[in-house]
Order: structure tokens, then C-alpha cells, then sequence
């Protein structure tokens, strides 16, 4: 297939300039792919052009305001997702800005596009009752239903990111009277994270039905992919849009915000600790953030009397099975999809 100078120096840009030159992370280049798979979602459904066919000479102003309000009213991206989706666009641009005269009015487009002001106290995040309702969807009754509940459970449970899941082994686990495991977060940092009764219970049931044990299979992904491979981020988010669209058709009067990501499991957890009566510096280390003022915005948005004990924000789960993940489909080029 025929592209344009456009695609081909966007496929050059993550292909080398990014892991080679920059020494981007995975996860760097993974966020920015999937910024681009939201941008090429934009313009096959409001333009009717798919990806190699885009020049930069259609990367106007106008586009670009378009664009945001496609983000806004049609996605319901927060104000900092917005700036995230085209914080990628930008930096692609001034890459290729450099290297292509066409490219410096595009740069210029995307440099001056404005976003919705992004407030520090804006997160989305569940009630314990709605983080109920969505365990509750999933059906346990066959493999998939099984294989989901296990891992948004876990989620929850453990406040982990989306990169931190995937990243997870076996061998992360120890399981036993004092059930944790051990997350490697942001900068290679590793935290050991105390798990429920319920969900240690449940991450053993899911673990023996693939026949596997911790001794024997410690470097075997805990949530592997269709292929037994590591899970990606964009597999996660698709996961959790799933359930929290369906959840939100049964419950018209919960979920207050527009949209969630894998994140709002994070932000759920650290209100609930916080609700609980758990101390800033406790939360700060459960999550793993460097500086207590990170973890203070929470303190900020914090609704008082959710619950009382932490103890009682445990959700219900049971017994869970491994299935394949199948992520919604995109018009997407190959040299993306596989940073992604």
C-alpha cells in the first residue's frame, strides 16, 4: 500500500527515532501509538481518509479544533486526556519539522490547538458500590466472564497501573497467611502490596485452573495475552470501557463521570483508603508515588462518609478463569499497532 511522506516519516519516528535516538520507554511510545490510533479513529469517521492517505497539508488549524471537540463531545476525554492525545501529535511534529518544509505548518497547527485547562483536582473515579456493579457484570459463568473479573478485581485490589499489570509475573506473587506482591512501577521502583483474603483467594484459583503454580511458572506473565505473551495497556483500556459502558446501561443514575480509564481503579482505591481514615503517607507508599504532595489531591476531591472502614469497601469476587483478550479493532497501520 501507498503512503505518504506523512506515514512514512511517522513509522521512522517510532520505529527509530523514538526507542533509538530519544531512548523513549515502552510505555512512552505505547501512550503516544495510542494517540495516534485515537487521531486516525478521528479522521476515517469525521474526514472519511484512512491513516495513508493523510498529508500534511491536512493538518490545519481547523482540523485541529475539530478534532478537540470530537475529543470532547463525542470520546469524553478529560481535559488532561485531550492534552495527552495531542501532546503526541505535537511531538511527532516537531520531530518531522526539522527533517520536512511541509511539516512546519502542521507543527505550527498543533503547537497553537487549544485544549480545556486541565484542573490538578480532575480524576474520575468509582463509589464502592459502583466498583460493585462492575464486578458484577462479567459473566462467571463461562471463561471470559472468569478471566475478566480476576483481573479488574486485582486491579482494584492492588492500585496497580495498566504498565504494572502487564508487567506482572508469577513469581511477583506470594501467597499464603500474609498474601502480596511485588509491582515494579515508575523509574524501575518496586512496592509490595498486601492483598485481600478474597482476592489472594481468587488469584490462586485462577492461577491453578491454567494448571500452573508459582514454583513452576514464576516467569510466566499472570495476565498473558491471547498468544501467552504480555498483555498490553490498549487491551486493559478496552477492557474497562467495556464493562463501564455496561454497567452504566444498568445503572442510569451512578457513574457520574463521562468516562473512566484503568486508572479510575487507582484513584478508587486511594479515595476509598483515604475515606477509610488511612493516613496520606500510607497511601503515598501503597501507590507508590515519590512525594506525599502528589497523593494529596486526593485529600482535595475527597467525599467524607463513603464508608467507614476500609475493610468494608471489598467488593465480592469469585473464582476465576484465564481467557483470550480481544481489543477493539482499528483502522490502524502495522508499524503502530505493534508499539502499542
Amino acid at each position: 500500500m501507498k503512503q505518504t511522506l506523512f506515514m512514512k516519516q511517522l513509522a521512522t519516528y517510532f520505529d527509530t527515532y523514538l526507542p533509538t535516538q530519544k531512548k523513549r520507554s515502552e510505555n512512552t511510545s505505547a501512550a503516544y501509538a495510542y494517540g495516534f490510533s485515537i487521531f486516525f479513529e478521528f479522521m476515517e469517521e469525521k474526514k472519511s481518509k484512512q491513516h495513508h492517505l493523510i498529508e500534511y497539508s491536512d493538518l490545519t488549524p481547523k482540523l485541529f479544533d475539530e478534532y478537540v471537540l470530537w475529543m470532547q463531545s463525542e470520546k469524553g476525554y478529560s481535559p488532561s486526556t485531550q492534552k495527552q492525545r495531542m501532546a503526541a501529535i505535537t511531538s511527532f511534529l516537531k520531530y518531522a519539522s526539522k527533517r520536512e518544509m511541509s511539516a512546519i505548518s502542521a507543527f505550527n497547527s498543533a503547537i497553537n490547538a487549544e485544549t480545556p485547562t486541565v484542573h490538578n483536582e480532575y480524576f474520575s473515579y468509582f463509589t464502592v458500590d459502583e466498583v460493585k456493579e462492575i464486578f458484577r457484570i462479567p459473566n462467571i459463568n463461562n471463561v471470559t466472564g472468569y478471566r475478566d473479573m480476576v483481573l479488574l478485581s486485582f486491579m482494584y485490589d492492588t492500585a496497580a497501573r495498566a504498565q504494572e499489570l502487564c508487567d506482572l509475573r508469577i513469581g511477583d506473587l506470594t501467597l499464603g497467611n500474609s498474601p502480596k506482591v511485588r509491582i515494579i512501577g515508575k523509574g524501575r521502583k518496586g512496592r509490595e502490596i498486601p492483598l485481600s483474603k478474597d482476592v489472594a483467594k481468587l488469584i490462586h484459583n485462577y492461577i491453578k485452573e491454567q494448571n500452573k503454580t508459582i514454583s513452576d511458572n514464576k516467569k510466566d506473565f499472570l495476565f498473558p495475552s491471547q498468544r501467552q505473551e504480555q498483555m498490553t495497556t490498549a487491551c486493559i483500556r478496552h477492557l474497562v470501557k467495556k464493562y463501564v459502558d455496561l454497567a452504566k446501561k444498568e445503572h442510569h443514575g451512578s457513574f457520574r463521570f463521562k468516562s473512566y480509564s484503568p486508572h479510575s481503579f487507582r484513584h478508587s482505591k486511594a479515595m476509598h483508603m483515604l475515606d477509610a481514615n488511612v493516613p496520606l503517607i500510607y497511601i503515598r507508599n501503597f501507590l507508590g508515588h515519590e512525594s506525599v504532595k502528589t497523593t494529596e489531591i486526593y485529600a482535595r476531591v475527597s467525599q467524607a462518609g463513603l464508608t467507614k472502614a476500609l475493610k468494608e469497601h471489598s467488593a465480592n469476587v469469585q473464582a476465576l478463569s484465564p481467557t483470550k483478550c480481544t481489543t477493539h479493532k482499528k483502522s490502524i497501520p502495522v508499524f503502530l499497532e505493534k508499539h502499542m
